[in-house]
């Protein structure tokens, strides 16, 4: 139940993608804030109704043109998923009007289209549950933005941002490594799958190639700290202190990996953390604060 709540709360903050040129017409559109879009109570008031969002284009877009995702950060090539899932989150989905197609922009761009609630899953295999159809947009004038959009903009150009919001598919990983599973073909061409046993995690976070080796090193986070302090200074001491939590709860995961704070269950062949509950919480509650974070910058 605790997950289910959860992942609730982070959907509101997911989304799709982007469309053509021009305003809209019809009634007086809303304007909507992704961070007001972490109301699930916000956007289901808002189904069937008007709507205005500023942000900017993710790369990433069909080449279709149909639709893109709009971020509240530029310069990101793929938008942002709850880890070890396809739900986007601090993205919406914006689509054009049947027939018609959106072109890339790397400028920030204000949408107006309508609301609509449901359950999509994208070409991409991307999900969420509302999405802006109808979309028209228009671009914005940076003379207009607030007096954070300099700093915000050396976040989104240095990567950083994204390199912290990829880092909790790795926390997820050490956290909660009893429920993935690896796979292999058979010699009949079959595809097993088998839960991963200690030694398994263990060389997951040993393989730099198809692994976590990279993050699992001791500078992972002290060097995604300085990258952050480096922009912002004292200005993003949150975002710090979101990686410094991180980093404690990645040290105590590890710790209990090492020292087989676990118990097999051999008719299931599975192993079960002691501490799972705790480290599943932990998780989720640090993750939580990184996405309210990334709605704290708007245009």
């Amino acid at each position: 139940m605790k997950k289910t709540i959860l992942f609730a709360l982070l959907l509101a903050l997911i989304a799709g993608a982007l469309a053509g040129c021009g305003g809209s017409g019809g009634a007086e559109a809303q304007k909507l804030s992704f961070a007001e879009s972490a109301s699930i109570e916000t956007i289901t008031a808002l189904d069937g109704k008007q709507v205005t969002l500023t942000g900017y284009m993710a790369t990433l877009s069909p080449l279709s043109g149909e639709y893109i995702y709009l971020m509240n950060l530029p310069y990101q090539s793929c938008p942002f998923c709850v880890p070890n899932t396809q739900q986007l989150a601090n993205t919406m989905a914006v689509y054009a009007p049947k027939g018609k197609t959106f072109t890339y922009t790397d400028r920030p761009v204000r949408i107006t289209g309508k609301m609509e609630l449901g359950d999509f899953t994208d070409e991409y295999g991307y999900t969420y549950n509302y999405r802006i159809v109808d979309a028209t947009y228009e671009a914005v004038d940076l003379s207009q933005v607030s007096a954070d959009y300099a700093m915000y903009q050396s976040l989104a150009e240095d990567g950083v941002i994204a390199d912290v919001n990829a880092s909790f598919d790795y926390l997820l990983f050490v956290c909660q490594w009893t429920e993935y599973q690896g796979g292999y073909t058979d010699e009949n061409g079959q595809q097993i799958t088998y839960n991963l046993y200690p030694g398994d995690a263990e060389n997951a976070l040993a393989d730099e190639q198809f692994g976590y080796g990279k993050q699992a090193k001791e500078d992972y986070y002290p060097d995604l700290i300085r990258r952050v302090e480096a922009v912002g200074g004292d200005s993003l001491s949150d975002l710090v202190q979101v990686l410094r939590d991180a980093q404690s709860l990645e040290q105590y995961a590890r710790d209990q990996l090492v020292s087989g704070e676990y118990a097999y269950d051999e008719a299931a062949d599975k192993y079960t953390l002691n501490d799972a509950e705790n480290l599943y919480n932990r998780f989720y509650e640090v993750y939580g604060r990184f996405s309210q974070w990334l709605t704290k910058y708007e245009l």
